[in-house]
């Protein structure tokens, strides 16, 4: 049996734990996105996929065409398509699957239910997405972050101070991406796993301490329901597996343990099997198999995994952006000396859940902040966490090291805090992050037009933007067009007069400004700067101002920065640019084109596209 401390008060962690629920209850309210139209919502991309089964079920009793969906995307544009379920391969045409198992939907239930009788209630809609729903899951989801704490804090008093416990919450939610998960992405699936993997190791814990048939049944059903929620958290079954196991003799007398007490390992698999018999019922009932793979071509390559990337690339490197848990993984040396029976399984399962997580082809995992797919397992990193802690604290520890230590932490969780704020506000992309656009940004505010073309790789000048003169080569406003004579022209919006040009995907393509380079006066090397005013309702997304040079028709320098970035007020007219060199090689006769693209995205309207050549102030 492991050594645990005498159940004692603990104070401080329960006034810590309630302080930080309160703050983080406000830190949601101040970003609501309760009765939003578009992506920004609560129930949105992947989390309507998890919600789906719900509205599907009780509200519209379809769970096998989802005819409802249409209406959803067109009222709610809760994505940008409808890749939340696939056709049934050999099934009539309109039959679907779920692309997510049901695991959330299930937890979500009851609050499912509030929202549904408050739409009644306020004279919502009752459509399943309208505010009310939206308030019922963003809000009321909280309240499984808080019994996650709550089971995570009762979990480690067991074995660490009230102190340490303290200190392990405050920087969990202050210092990692657990706080955008659990806060404002809080319907997506991460921190209701980080509550049930809590729920997994105080239920094992407790089952080795004094094992029972009851507690062997409850260690199953919530591993099955892990899987129910995600299916690759099957690898959580290491943790009861080895929990205990600090050496060959630990494994031997585990081994006896589970041999003698044969019932509860029966009583264990039949409660996993009742954790996810849902989803088999629903495959069964959708597919005809009682086992179905709904990702489509997406998959694991266990073989070739994308370790590096996901720990360390500056598009979602874990400890890129949460840097605080290199302290947490240097907590394994001291869990190892003084606790090796739960070093062993909390080691096992980091190792595993590291390959599976990198071994996932999409190893990004869309859009989020940080690699959001290691959030659920800081309930069991929350041991090594632990153990540096209280390693740190011990008496006679060198005031040097602790000092040192404390200094990281506390310039860590304030590094974590504000790329948080950065990311609420879209400095921090939630997908395409790169090197150079990571230190163009990094501590700023109100980063600049040419720092946000970073993000798509245009480097611009290579000095100060004051070292230049700009000599404007031409300019298409779309004043003396017509709608009947070139068809996407507007007459909704215009930066200087009523008329622009309205992009949108079924017209990707604006007209194009064209100018031969000779006659421009342009030579290869000469850097240009396009530029156009854009106008969105919600953002410009998906759309990019092009800059190419052309030869016979092909293009041989190619450049696109989106029109979407943080610096963009909706509603209103924005300027755009991008300042790019003329390639060495460019000759009188190539073509220099300037034009706005929709790559499948939003609507928008443009104006104002403009060409000038970005001479150095010296050449005047």
């Amino acid at each position: 049996m492991l050594p645990r401390l005498p159940a004692t008060r603990a104070p401080y962690s329960l006034l810590a734990l309630l302080l930080l629920f309160v703050i983080m209850v406000q830190a949601r309210l101040w970003a609501p996105h309760w009765d939003t139209h578009n992506v920004v919502a609560v129930l949105t991309w992947d989390a309507m996929g998890y919600y789906l089964y719900l509205p599907a079920k009780f509200i519209y009793h379809d769970l096998s065409h989802l005819t409802f969906a249409a209406d959803i995307m067109r009222e709610y544009a809760p994505s940008s398509s409808f890749y939340q379920a696939s056709q049934v391969p050999g099934a009539p045409e309109g039959q679907l699957v779920m692309k997510y198992t049901a695991g959330l939907a299930l937890l979500w239930v009851p609050l499912f239910w509030l929202g549904h009788w408050a739409a009644g209630w306020l004279h919502y809609p009752q459509d399943g997405f309208s505010a009310p729903y939206q308030v019922a899951i963003g809000l009321g989801g909280m309240l499984y972050v808080l019994l996650g704490m709550g089971l995570l804090r009762r979990f480690l008093l067991r074995y660490f101070s009230d102190v340490v416990v303290t200190l392990v919450l405050v920087t969990l939610v202050l210092g990692s991406n657990y706080l955008q998960y659990s806060v404002y992405d809080s319907a997506m699936s991460h921190h209701y796993l980080f509550t049930v993997y809590a729920l997994l190791l105080l239920l094992t814990a407790r089952w080795h301490e004094r094992p029972t048939r009851l507690g062997a049944f409850a260690i199953g059903l919530t591993l099955g329901l892990l899987v129910l929620i995600r299916p690759s958290e099957m690898i959580a079954v290491v943790l009861p597996l080895l929990w205990g196991v600090g050496s060959m003799a630990d494994a031997r007398a585990k081994l006896v343990l589970l041999r003698t007490r044969w019932a509860d390992v029966l009583l264990l698999a039949v409660g996993g099997l009742l954790g996810v018999l849902p989803q088999l019922v629903y495959w069964h009932h959708a597919t005809g198999h009682w086992i179905y793979y709904s990702y489509g071509d997406q998959h694991f390559s266990f073989l070739k995994p994308h370790t590096w990337q996901v720990l360390f690339s500056f598009r979602k490197g874990w400890l890129i952006y949460s840097p605080l848990l290199v302290l947490v993984l240097a907590g394994f040396g001291p869990l190892w000396r003084q606790h090796r029976a739960l070093a062993v399984p909390a080691l096992v399962f980091f190792v595993l859940n590291l390959w599976v997580v990198s071994a996932w082809d999409i190893w990004w995992y869309g859009g989020g902040f940080g690699q959001r797919a290691m959030v659920q397992s800081y309930a069991v990193l929350a041991l090594p966490w632990a153990a540096g802690i209280a390693w740190l604290l011990v008496p006679g520890r060198r005031w040097a090291v602790q000092a040192a230590v404390i200094a990281a932490t506390v310039l860590l969780v304030n590094l974590n805090l504000f790329q948080h704020w950065q990311y609420q506000v879209s400095i921090i992309n939630p997908e395409d992050m790169n090197r150079r656009y990571y230190w163009a940004v990094f501590n700023k505010t109100m980063p600049s037009q040419a720092d946000y073309n970073q993000l798509d790789d245009a480097r611009g000048l290579p000095q100060a933007e004051r070292n230049y003169q700009p000599r404007s080569l031409g300019k298409l406003d779309f004043e003396q067009a017509t709608p009947d004579a070139q068809p996407g022209v507007s007459t909704e919006q215009g930066f200087y007069s009523r008329q622009s040009f309205r992009i949108d995907a079924s017209r990707p393509y604006s007209p194009a400004l064209e100018l031969p380079l000779g006659p421009a006066g342009l030579q290869g090397g000469d850097y240009v700067r396009a530029s156009c005013r854009v106008f969105s309702d919600y953002g410009a997304w998906g759309n990019k101002l092009v800059v190419s040079v052309d030869r016979a028709g092909k293009p041989i320098a190619w450049t696109g920065v989106r029109l979407q970035n943080p610096g963009i007020v909706y509603r209103s007219w924005n300027l755009v640019y991008v300042d790019v060199p003329l390639p060495a090689d460019a000759r009188p006769t190539d073509v220099l084109k300037v034009y706005v693209l929709n790559e499948n995205g939003s609507a928008c309207f443009v104006d104002e596209l403009e060409a000038s050549a970005m001479a150095p102030a010296s050449a005047w």
